[in-house]
């Protein structure tokens, strides 16, 4: 069997002059996509005869010698034969078949079917001749434009990097993101998709038609993609040295890392890639990881800048007097406060001058002035009294918080709802307070023995990380991601 060109001045013909050519007898029947819009991916192809064909005698499940077919752009057309692709052309155009030749295989590159080419002329060479069922199926291998996958994710660990070009000098920060947006995808490798979904729908007499948007394609498609989108952020992080806010512009090297995670996964073995991906607005750090990163910034900006430190000590200084003009009792310490202040004005005056990172030696001045009891020490060496270090910029050591927990999954210790080394969500304490009075962790009061109180369930999104207020009753649907919430949510 195959597929030969039909005669050029046939090619160049219109639709007028082809569906003419139809009903003059130039073809036995005639087969074409029709449309295939609104997310399909794949479907049976229209058969048309025309009231004076010469097939007097056609069959829903055989195809004629001498049928024409039309293969639109980005199609790959297949002719099953008891669920079997036996003939295939990805390249556009107008075909005749014939049954007494060869395979013609005219599919230019083949798009991920020259293995499958080889094994039908090795079989045709064998001389097996075929008596049995043969349809024609259309796989859409454009990009699915109008039928995006929305997606969230609430728990990105990115390593945000914050170059200052003036000095060189860097700012780095583990931070925990929340994000959303859409995607595209398009068949990739169509005879993956053949073998994986697609040949279940050939068996029936039906029109074949598989779209993207079924619900249990679209839920696992979803569920593929989402779950490997934070590690492709993650890893744009790592690999490249970018701040969060510059997220937004890298989307094609986000689409690049999530083809090849997702390349190993449940959409790369059934012949998917990703087309395009888009981030709704700028990715949204946590509270605490914000307020981090300014006051970071902050330190970086008057250690890296003289004028902006000698203007943060004059405001000081003029809030200082704001406030003794306010004081009942101002007058007195404002003369000690001045001198006070022109003393450390005019050291850090002569600081500047010398050398910023080099404090000038000062010895009666030393010998004269108690240490700060607010001072620390930091591991680079140097003595801060403020919540960074203005050397290298680490931030002052926290003393063990009395909320504080160890990560399961990378061993550091944290304080809020996620681990700032790697974005783990803080372990549901199972430790339950009996009505006598004693702390339990077992089912039953160890005291008493009465047995543990049932308590609500918790939901936490499963898809993007979303948590509601009240985490005992949840809406029907994530307001991030639009995921259904149900037996999956709860924690």
């Amino acid at each position: 069997m195959g597929l030969i060109s039909l005669a050029a001045d046939v090619i160049g013909a219109g639709y007028n002059g082809l569906r003419g050519a139809v009903q003059s007898g130039l073809w036995k029947e005639y087969f074409e996509s029709g449309d295939m819009s609104e997310g399909i991916l794949m479907k049976r192809g229209d058969r048309i005869v025309g009231d004076k064909s010469r097939n007097v005698k056609a069959d829903e499940n055989l195809i004629s010698s001498g049928s024409g077919i039309d293969v639109q752009e980005n199609q790959c057309m297949i002719i099953v034969e008891n669920g079997r692709i036996v003939e295939f052309c990805c390249e556009p155009g107008r075909y005749t078949y014939d049954n007494s030749i060869a395979p013609s295989l005219l599919s230019g590159q083949n798009k991920g079917l020259k293995a499958l080419g080889k094994e039908i002329l090795s079989q045709w060479s064998t001389g097996g001749q075929r008596f049995s069922t043969q349809r024609v199926y259309f796989i859409n291998l454009g990009e699915l434009i109008y039928s995006p996958l929305k997606w969230g994710c609430g728990d990105i660990a990115f390593h945000h990097t914050q170059v200052y070009r003036a000095t060189g000098a860097i700012l780095e920060l583990d931070m925990v993101l929340r994000a959303n947006g859409e995607c595209t995808i398009q068949i990739t490798d169509p005879r993956k998709f053949f073998e994986q979904i697609g040949s279940q729908k050939v068996g029936s007499n039906g029109d074949g038609i598989i779209r993207v948007t079924d619900d249990g394609l679209q839920s696992n498609l979803k569920s593929g993609i989402v779950d490997h989108i934070a590690t492709a952020i993650s890893t744009l992080g790592t690999n490249e040295q970018i701040a969060y806010t510059a997220i937004k512009a890298n989307t094609n090297k986000i689409k690049d890392y999530l083809n090849a995670e997702i390349e190993r996964d449940w959409v790369g073995q059934r012949g998917f890639g990703i087309a395009n991906i888009t981030i709704n607005g700028s990715p949204i750090p946590s509270d605490e990881n914000k307020k981090q990163l300014e006051e970071m910034q902050a330190s970086f900006n008057m250690a890296q800048n003289a004028n902006a430190m000698n203007y943060d000590i004059q405001k000081t200084m003029a809030r200082g007097i704001e406030n003794a003009g306010n004081n009942g009792g101002g007058g007195s310490v404002f003369g000690l406060g001045m001198a006070m202040g022109g003393i450390g004005a005019g050291n850090f005056g002569n600081i500047t001058n010398q050398n910023p990172q080099t404090p000038p030696a000062n010895t009666a001045y030393a010998a004269t002035t108690a240490p700060n009891p607010n001072s620390w020490q930091c591991s680079c060496g140097a003595t801060a009294t403020g919540n960074f270090c203005p050397n290298c910029g680490n931030k002052k050591p926290q003393p063990q918080s009395v909320d504080s927990w160890i990560c399961p999954k990378c061993g550091s210790s944290a304080t809020g709802k996620f681990c700032p080394e790697c974005g783990t969500a803080k372990p549901a304490s199972d430790a339950w307070t009996c009505s006598c009075g004693a702390s339990n962790k077992g089912k039953f009061c160890q005291s008493c023995g009465a047995k543990k109180p049932e308590s609500a369930p918790l939901y936490r999104c499963d898809k993007c990380g979303w948590e509601p207020e009240d985490p005992t009753n949840p809406p029907k649907f994530c307001p991030e991601c639009g995921d259904v919430f149900d037996e999956n949510d709860k924690q």
